[in-house]
């Protein structure tokens, strides 16, 4: 039956169908036929999915994003940012990785982050000679960042998932997300030297100091969020829904060109959409991980690495490699609901920090969005600019190079995601 299940869910794969539909009907059949649960538990499981307190963060998170996006202040950051560094050798591949950070952050999807912070950056870089290549790379490379940099929609689900606290995820997800940024920029900067780029004169501090002062509501966003989280005063999931709050407002009062009806339907739909898509994904993933718990597929996994005489580090290698096999092939929260379960027992088993552990998670899964085939940053930036794949992927060639040396550095030293703690 176990053998019958993976067959129906590859079957699927292969001629195309969701993803989450591969995942119910695999969990499905082994629910049914295989536990001898009537079919109403199948629905039920999709229900107990999304039945979190936490997991009403998502959407919030997700409606602040769309709304910067729409409502004008993404593009004033992005132009504090640039005015700040643009000047510089590579410093609109500087600007577009720290404001892709921020903005990512705030947002929670890096879907979102490319198409915005695309839309933005890639028109004026090709102006100035940046080769689209690197244009569109730099973006799909970056927009990952809002992953690990919190607020982070993976590390909600990770700790709905392991009833870890978000908040300390959150935390830990700082330095590591900063570390990742950097190693991004240096990426940046040493691919754009083979770009014969027009460098624009450097901005006056006027300016500078004037785009400063439009951006620092924008600015002051994660600010107020983490801050408000760290010092107690509400939840992640009220944090979320003060994000969207503060939004709104900031929009009103200094973005009224942009704070129209329009523009705040579209972030409503773009919002919904998207929080549909990873709704019904947790619930084909919650079938699936509950009918493997069941076979006793975790408990065998165990079972097995415990005994076999291989340094700890080199299964979490394997499970790295892993999580970038499913990256081909496979979105980031499928593959989190489908090897969370099977793989956490395992890894506190070998003794890691489950804290570490979540930022090698997080860093793997933010690879597995810009590794073809099925890369989603690749299929948005190709998709949104209506350019060919194979431009997207040879782009960010060099920044996927770098996401994998960064997420070994994370793994061989834990210190970076647990220093806080200590």
């Amino acid at each position: 039956m176990l053998v019958v299940g993976f067959f129906i869910f590859i079957i699927l794969l292969v001629i195309g169908a969701p993803i989450w539909l591969a995942l119910a009907m695999s969990g499905g059949f082994w629910v049914y036929v295989q536990m001898g649960l009537p079919l109403v538990s199948i629905p039920s499981q999709f229900f107990i999915a999304t039945d979190a307190w936490i997991l009403l963060a998502v959407p919030y998170f997700l409606l602040a994003g769309n709304l910067m996006t729409y409502m004008g202040p993404a593009n004033k950051m992005f132009t504090f940012i640039k005015n700040l560094v643009g000047h510089l050798p590579g410093g609109m591949t500087a600007a577009v990785v720290v404001t892709a950070a921020i903005f990512g952050a705030l947002s929670g999807s890096s879907v979102a982050t490319v198409v915005a912070v695309g839309s933005m950056a890639i028109p004026q870089m090709i102006k100035m000679g940046y080769s689209k290549e690197n244009s569109y790379g730099v973006i799909a490379a970056s927009g990952t960042l809002g992953q690990m940099i919190p607020p982070s929609i993976f590390m909600i689900l990770f700790a709905a998932t392991t009833q870890l606290d978000p908040g300390q995820l959150f935390l830990a997800g700082i330095a590591p997300g900063v570390f990742m940024a950097i190693v991004l920029i240096i990426v940046a900067i040493v691919v754009s030297f083979r770009d014969k780029t027009e460098r624009p004169e450097k901005s006056s501090f006027a300016e500078i100091f004037t785009s400063f002062l439009h951006a620092i509501p924008s600015l002051l966003m994660p600010v107020i969020i983490l801050g408000g989280i760290y010092g107690g005063i509400f939840t992640p999931t009220e944090a979320a829904a003060i994000a969207v709050c503060y939004v709104l407002i900031i929009s009103f009062l200094f973005n009224r060109k942009d704070c129209t009806v329009p523009n705040f339907k579209k972030s409503l739909i773009n919002t919904m959409i998207t929080t549909a898509v990873i709704y019904i994904l947790l619930g084909g993933a919650k079938l699936f991980s509950t009918a493997m718990t069941y076979l006793q597929v975790p408990q065998i996994l165990t079972q097995f690495v415990t005994n076999i005489q291989v340094a700890d580090w080199i299964i979490m290698l394997l499970i790295i490699l892993l999580f970038l096999f499913f990256g081909m092939f496979l979105d980031a929260i499928p593959i989190l609901y489908i090897t969370l379960p099977i793989l956490y027992p395992v890894v506190l088993s070998l003794g890691y920090d489950p804290i570490h552990f979540a930022m090698i998670t997080v860093a793997s899964l933010m690879i597995g969005q810009i590794t073809p085939p099925v890369g989603s940053s690749l299929y948005a930036i190709s998709g949104h600019f209506k350019e060919n794949m194979g431009v997207v992927v040879r782009g960010s060639y060099p920044y996927l190079v770098g996401l994998i040396v960064a997420t070994l550095v994370i793994l061989y030293i834990p210190w970076l995601s647990i220093f806080l703690f200590q």
